[in-house]
């Protein structure tokens, strides 16, 4: 009888494979993504680039930590990091021996001078994750001691395993193992690089070598291995903060795959997934940028009151700290520290002004957004999408108005507003508004399909099992020109 439970106790450990069916589509798209990002991150001026390899390295830091449930002084980090990478227009904040260990791990993941993997190296990260005075049951800077080593949770006498690493005596071979594939994997070129840091992230954490911070240690050789990858996008994206994001789901995966077998599809897959992910939302950011820089270039001159400015600043940084449905005047009135009255007078000379646009509703519900018939990129920030170029002519004649996309590609809701570029080059040719998304099989396209992409069903067919080889669920984006 077989009693075997984990990956590790299986004869074929490691010996790692994979459907390359599912992986290297992932793998081009997201490769694609990258260069778009680092052409966005070249064409901007002065040291915005600098700033935002700072920002991702403080959001890895931040977010590695935050999967733990530990939270961290984001200002003393980020004091660390400015002084390591001798950003000298940032002011001195106060840092910690925490953070300035914490800093200085990075500049070691981030290193393009680095030599091999080492012990003594994840040895001197260990040893910065947990500054003295470490906790008692800690061995700091050292591999975990005899006890078996568990995944648990629940409460105590009830406790649910989720995972078991492999036992004391075999560890360190184990470990000799994975940093010599480490150290000589580097240098494959069979092997794709994005790939390679997926199978070092599960392959550090399942051997799970600290009574803690394996996490945040495995994380680390992943950057590092990214780096290694391309050592100009990974210091714009933040693959621990899109996991952050999937936390759940990137515990389900781990423990799927570590009561598996040697197929890592499933958790390369959502790896990739989760990289694609972190591109994206590096990409908006920098278009968000460059949307808050163009509105103060064509309002540089308006002499605002400093309570507007701190509004429209609010309105153009977006995100968590931004108004997605616009700004209400009782919203404007508690950001702003000023009266009602004072609230509805600054948001109606906004408007005058041509800074504010108000939107359709009326009365209590009457909300205030970015005026963006300037610029594409203004407003709430216009999302980005990608045709062959064979499209472009049928696109802009009406003749073309849906698309299928895979789920990936189809992060879009009725009423956005889209900017539409060649797939080939990258150059915007029209700006279209979405319409509808919805799930459609592709066993259940039809001839309305067809006339609405221009083609024969046959064709239509044809193209979409060339783009998405295998794929059965699409998205059907309805959509029209502006």
């Amino acid at each position: 009888m077989d009693n075997r439970q984990w990956i590790w106790q299986s004869p074929e450990w490691p010996q790692f494979n994979w459907d390359d069916d599912i992986i290297q589509p992932q793998l081009r798209q997201t490769r694609l993504k990258i260069g778009k990002l680092v052409g966005k991150a070249e064409s901007r001026p002065g040291h915005d680039a600098a700033e935002y390899s700072l920002d991702a390295m403080l959001s890895n830091i931040l977010s590695s930590f935050a999967i733990e449930n530990e939270r961290l002084d984001a200002h003393s980090v980020r004091s660390s990091l400015a002084k390591c990478l001798g950003l000298t227009w940032h002011l001195p904040g106060t840092t910690t021996e925490h953070s300035e260990g914490l800093a200085k791990m990075m500049m070691d993941v981030f290193n393009p001078q680095a030599g091999d993997l080492t012990e003594s190296l994840i040895f001197q990260w260990h040893c910065w994750l947990f500054p003295d005075p470490a906790p008692a049951f800690l061995r700091r800077g050292e591999w975990r001691g005899d006890a078996t080593m568990r995944v648990v949770s629940g409460r105590i006498g009830k406790e649910k395993v989720h995972y078991q690493a492999p036992p004391r005596e075999q560890l360190c071979a184990e470990l000799t193992a994975f940093m010599q594939w480490y150290n000589q994997s580097r240098y494959r070129a069979a092997l794709d690089p994005l790939l390679r840091a997926g199978l070092a992230h599960f392959w550090f954490i399942t051997l799970h070598p600290f009574e803690d911070g394996n996490g945040r240690i495995t994380r680390a050789l992943t950057d590092m291995a990214l780096f290694q990858a391309d050592d100009q996008s990974v210091r714009l994206y933040a693959v621990s903060e899109a996991i952050l994001n999937h936390r759940k789901d990137y515990y389900n995966v781990l423990e799927a795959t570590q009561r598996g077998t040697m197929d890592l599809t499933a958790w390369l897959s959502w790896f990739i997934k989760m990289l694609e992910t972190s591109v994206d939302n590096a990409i908006m950011r920098i278009d968000q940028t460059l949307a808050k820089t163009l509105f103060w270039q064509v309002h540089h001159n308006s002499a605002l009151p400093a309570e507007q400015v701190k509004v429209l600043n609010r309105l153009l940084d977006g995100g968590n700290n931004g108004f997605a449905e616009g700004i209400s005047a009782g919203q404007y009135q508690k950001v702003a520290k000023v009266s009602k009255a004072t609230a509805t007078r600054h948001l109606a000379d906004l408007v005058a002004r041509g800074c504010l646009t108000k939107t359709a509703a009326g009365g209590r519900s009457s909300r205030y957004i970015i005026n963006n018939t300037f610029s594409p990129f203004i407003g709430n920030f216009m999302k980005d999408i990608t045709f062959y170029g064979r499209f472009e002519d049928d696109i802009l004649a009406g003749r073309k108005t849906i698309t299928l996309r895979e789920a990936s590609d189809a992060n879009f809701s009725a009423g956005d507003k889209v900017r539409v570029s060649r797939y080939e080059d990258d150059v915007f040719f029209c700006n279209i508004e979405v319409i509808s998304v919805t799930p459609v099989m592709f066993d259940d396209l039809n001839e309305k399909h067809a006339v609405q992409e221009n083609m024969t069903l046959e064709q239509l067919k044809d193209v979409i099992s060339e783009i998405y080889p295998g794929l059965k669920e699409l998205f059907m984006i309805e959509f029209r020109l502006i």
